[in-house]
């Protein structure tokens, strides 16, 4: 697990060190059952008081992303078991001889399991929408954006909260979230093979721009979402602290955008904002941020072929 904080920053360290483990598990950098270093240890290696990883620890324990177990440590979250490593997979017949030797030990006959299957498969219906889910509002045109182009199916974006209160939101949809938000609602979803999590870009490519960047530099953030515009500020934080200026702007305030896109360094865009920001700035500064990987749209378009 690669962290780093700047005690210089405004951004509160526990803050950094929050934002930085959520985004490594949101990208799949760091797998479900991975290890983390005690509290001691990363307090240690940071040079912090471990108080602060304790309190960072225990948020992301409580929004279901880390188990923490007296006498196993810390560890990321991992549901049901689930490998997160595809070329771990046991090959589909192990896999499937395993399934009939359980269901054979359980007391089921052969003629169950086709009954089963015939139930399962034959009789379901095609999926009628995607349904991207996500627990911040202002992350929704975020996430439309950016799926919409790639499909046919109508797309539609709602809460965690909305699914909790009305499971029967998923029935006929292709579920599409973030780890980050999955441990709050997987025991809702009735059919897993329309359940796909996504690893969310960890936006390296961005932050190595900041990195370049001389000191006394100005960032300036733009997006539709002051939740997404919150995020990317924390990181940059936590590169950068005080060496440059961070700006954040929300695409509405076209007042403060046309001046600002004149004095900054670097500008950074959510898909929303990019056509906007790309027509009044120079070109050569901006760089427009995706939460999906190219890879990620391609898996849900696999899940929609095989089993949509």
């Amino acid at each position: 697990m690669k962290i780093s904080i700047n005690k210089d920053s405004s951004v509160p360290v526990r803050d950094q060190i929050v934002e930085q483990i959520s985004l490594q598990i949101a990208s799949g950098m760091l797998a479900g059952k991975e290890k983390l270093p005690s509290i001691r240890a990363l307090a240690s290696r940071l040079g912090i008081h471990y108080s602060t990883v304790t309190a960072a620890y225990n948020h992301l324990a409580e929004v279901g992303l880390l188990d923490i177990r007296q006498g196993s440590g810390v560890r990321v979250a991992s549901i049901n078991n689930r490998e997160p490593d595809p070329s771990l997979r046991p090959q589909f017949a192990v896999m499937f001889d395993d399934f009939l030797a359980r269901a054979s030990e359980a007391g089921h006959s052969a003629e169950d399991v086709i009954a089963l299957f015939e139930k399962k498969l034959k009789n379901r219906r095609p999926a009628k929408k995607i349904l991207a889910v996500d627990r911040n509002v202002d992350f929704h045109e975020v996430l439309l954006t950016e799926l919409r182009p790639n499909f046919k199916l109508p797309i539609e974006a709602v809460t965690v909260q909305a699914i909790l209160e009305n499971p029967a939101l998923m029935d006929d949809a292709m579920v599409v979230t973030s780890l980050y938000h999955l441990f709050a609602f997987h025991d809702k979803v009735k059919d897993r093979t329309r359940l796909v999590p996504c690893n969310i870009e960890p936006a390296r490519q961005e932050l190595e721009k900041v990195d370049e960047l001389r000191s006394g530099s100005l960032v300036l953030l733009v997006s539709v979402s002051m939740t997404l515009m919150n995020m990317a500020t924390k990181l940059v934080a936590a590169r950068r602290g005080e060496e440059i200026a961070v700006r954040s702007v929300l695409l509405s305030d076209e007042t403060e955008l046309r001046y600002m896109v004149n004095h900054a360094d670097l500008i950074l865009c959510d898909s929303p904002s990019h056509a906007t920001v790309k027509a009044i700035c120079d070109n050569k500064k901006l760089l427009a941020f995706k939460l999906y990987a190219p890879s990620t749209i391609a898996l849900i378009q696999e899940r929609l072929a095989k089993w949509g």
